[in-house]
């Protein structure tokens, strides 16, 4: 999914803010084993992603922006790309062969190459904070919402997800879904400036994910339109 370093760091968004403490030692090595994970009940706050608005919709997927009215592409000349936050632990209930430790960092390691790959397009690749870098970070999680609408409540493991899914359960009444966020923001001020999210519906994640493989290729197609729709990268 990123060690706590600039003053930018501690103005991001919920969702990373909650991830990020117990995801460092699970997922930044595959040979490292992995550590607990943060926990799963966990509350978000709801509030924090009434700015997006829904702007498109896809068979089982919909699709949200924000972007700052002070948003210029032309004011950024690189851009710092965080490792991607993915709330998934090693286990055998997502897809027909399970995930391994192995499987999990190489999908983690193929999404941060399609990040970079979309990043040096168009900008450069920045590794320390200036005047003119922002920095883009992206989360993969399950999420259970608030009602129908869009108010995130509570985090859950990919993998619950799937479950949930396949045995048409809901969770506390809640349906679970996939979220995949990209956010950016400014790497001097922390300001954000753009923000995308593909909530998948539990359904349609279970009709589309039968693999490891499968779901990794998806993974990167989600990841690249919520960059693309936060940020303008294609």
């Amino acid at each position: 999914m990123i060690q706590k370093s600039p003053p930018a760091d501690s103005r991001k968004s919920r969702l990373l803010r909650v991830l990020l403490p117990g995801l460092l030692a699970l997922l930044l090595s595959a040979c490292a084993g992995f550590g607990s994970r943060p926990d799963p009940s966990e509350f978000l706050d709801a509030a924090d992603y009434d700015r997006l608005k829904q702007v498109a919709t896809q068979p089982g997927i919909r699709i949200y922006r924000y972007q700052s009215p002070d948003f210029k592409r032309s004011d950024f000349k690189t851009v710092m790309v965080d490792p991607i936050v993915l709330y998934q632990a090693a286990e055998k209930d997502l897809g027909k062969t399970g995930i391994s430790e192995e499987t999990i960092y190489r999908i983690r390691n193929s999404m941060d190459i399609t990040m970079r790959q979309m990043v040096r397009k168009q900008f450069g690749i920045s590794y320390k904070p200036g005047e003119q870098v922002a920095r883009l970070s992206t989360a993969i999680t399950g999420v259970v919402l608030d009602g129908d609408a869009f108010r995130p409540r509570r985090l859950v493991p990919i993998s619950t997800v799937l479950k949930a899914a396949g045995k048409g359960s809901n969770i506390d009444g809640s349906k679970p879904y996939l979220m995949v966020e990209a956010k950016l923001v400014s790497s001097k001020t922390g300001k954000l400036m753009g923000e995308g999210v593909y909530l998948v519906s539990s359904e349609q994640f279970r009709l589309e994910v039968d693999s490891p493989e499968k779901f990794q290729l998806l993974a990167n197609q989600w990841v690249r339109g919520a960059i693309s729709i936060a940020s303008g990268l294609r």
